[in-house]
């Protein structure tokens, strides 16, 4: 007995449709086609007070829960906090008995008071797709490393470099006149060198416990296809039979583009309209990680 097998048609259009709806950017852009990724975020947090800041709340909590947010990686805003403001108490805490709200209450033995409270929080929340521009501080045949705003970490992979660049190193008598360490720069199709201010996209956001890396692409929308890197197979990791130890906050989540296989479509990087610089609308593909480390209660 002969059994036929036959593929089910794949309808291109609508899986191209559903990839190209979850890579559009909601950040907006400003006169230069530069996603705005700075934004202000109204959140409620129920915290605990010490009682040596019974006398002043408010800086207690400061000392307590805000200020080791600065820097770090707030995962209900999806970004990073750099400032907070207009701390405020919020009566939230319900007493049954004498149908009344409170401020703040002290559960059994324990001396800390419980309250909540209401805070804005200025983040920087970058998405996959948007268009950004860095400051150039390395570059290696590897990736070129850049610096968002003077303080974020992105960095551009080989791969993600168009093929008409090339990377011209250094030689051996040469000396910096900086007293830099280079290994060389980077030039591209017209042979000119690449530094100073570089416009990128956002390809994949990297969180590793708090901190916030972004990986960029110079590939431009219809280019990714003669842009592919050839992919080697990952060899298994064999076990080494010993105990391995890792801290909680030393735990890497990834958010990245997975490799595509021969036969898969590409992830299409298009422009919202033909009529925009395609240098400033490259969507990318949205994989963001989502990371639940984060202890704070809040609504």
């Amino acid at each position: 007995m002969s059994v036929e097998v036959r593929k089910r048609p794949v309808d291109n259009f609508s899986s191209a449709s559903k990839r190209r709806a979850t890579v559009q950017s909601t950040n907006p852009k400003d006169g230069n086609g530069l996603s705005e990724c700075f934004k202000t975020v109204s959140t409620s947090l129920y915290v605990s007070l010490a009682p040596v800041h019974l006398q002043d709340p408010i800086n207690g909590i400061k000392q307590q829960h805000l200020d080791p947010l600065i820097m770090t990686y707030f995962v209900k805003a999806k970004g990073i906090v750099v400032a907070y403001s207009n701390i405020k108490f919020l009566e939230n805490n319900y007493n049954n008995e004498d149908s009344a709200y409170s401020l703040a209450k002290i559960e059994g033995s324990s001396p800390f008071t419980f309250l909540w409270i209401s805070v804005d929080f200025l983040c920087w929340c970058p998405e996959v797709g948007d268009v950004l521009e860095g400051d150039i501080y390395m570059q290696t045949p590897s990736h070129i490393g850049l610096l968002i705003c003077d303080t974020f970490n992105a960095s551009i992979k080989k791969y993600n470099i168009p093929n008409t660049w090339a990377f011209v190193p250094n030689q051996i008598d040469e000396v910096s006149s900086d007293d830099k360490k280079t290994f060389g720069h980077w030039v591209d199709e017209s042979e000119t060198k690449v530094e100073g201010k570089l416009q990128f996209t956002i390809k994949a956001i990297h969180t590793t416990g708090r901190i916030v890396s972004v990986e960029g692409t110079l590939i431009t929308p219809g280019e990714e296809r003669n842009a592919q890197p050839v992919y080697k197979e990952r060899s298994e990791t064999k076990s080494t039979g010993k105990h391995m130890k890792f801290a909680d906050d030393e735990v890497i989540t990834t958010a990245e583009i997975a490799e595509p296989e021969e036969n898969d479509e590409l992830p299409a990087y298009i422009k919202d309209s033909d009529d925009e610089d395609s240098g400033s609308d490259d969507n990318k593909v949205v994989n963001k990680s989502d990371l639940d480390e984060d202890k704070i209660e809040s609504d």
